[in-house]
């Protein structure tokens, strides 16, 4: 009797240990497609592409104004009275480019900081719908340079099924993304 009450438990244990843990179910998620692959996307991201341009116009008026004090101040016909105004300016200008650089910065980064917690909000709750309709148990976000290798169509397919509900959700009450203005011809 004492024998059974020792091979019982010791039964259950082996049983335990023949089985093998299930196999984790997971997927992986790639933002930047969703990003490109969306109106909405876009849409969340022309206002960063607007303002960084502005930003670059903005500072190129700031470095037009160095180079050209900085000529002016190289010119031999520029009088020795007026090099002092032309340094006291160039310095004036140097320092708004540099305050203007770091004030661009910022505010590049608090508007894209803002954007990508918008989007990250938006598309959130349709990841992990997709997730436990697939019953998976975890969600990788893709990171260049910290996967090794992964088979490209089982990692997009996931990325590809979140945007395509992204589209349907927030889409239709979107305005088409603007087209991209045409350059200006460069002159010679």
């Amino acid at each position: 009797m004492r024998f059974m009450k020792f091979l019982l438990p010791l039964a259950a244990v082996c049983t335990l240990a023949a089985q093998e843990p299930p196999t984790p179910r997971l997927a992986v998620i790639v933002m930047d497609r969703v990003v490109q692959n969306t109106s909405r996307g876009h849409q969340l991201f022309s206002e960063l592409e607007a303002l960084d341009k502005k930003i670059q116009e903005k500072l190129k008026g700031l470095d037009d104004t160095m180079n050209q004090l900085k000529n002016q101040l190289s010119s031999p016909s520029t009088a020795d009275s007026a090099r002092e105004t032309l340094q006291r300016q160039l310095r004036e200008a140097e320092f708004a480019f540099k305050t203007g650089q770091d004030d661009a910065r910022a505010e590049f980064q608090k508007t894209q900081q803002k954007i990508t917690q918008q989007f990250l909000q938006e598309v959130g709750p349709i990841v992990e719908t997709l997730a436990k309709e697939q019953k998976l148990q975890l969600v990788l976000n893709y990171q260049q340079g910290v996967m090794f290798w992964m088979e490209e169509g089982w990692s997009l397919a996931f990325t590809n099924e979140v945007a395509k509900r992204y589209d349907a959700k927030y889409a239709p009450d979107a305005p088409a993304p603007k087209p991209a203005a045409p350059k200006p011809a460069i002159k010679k």
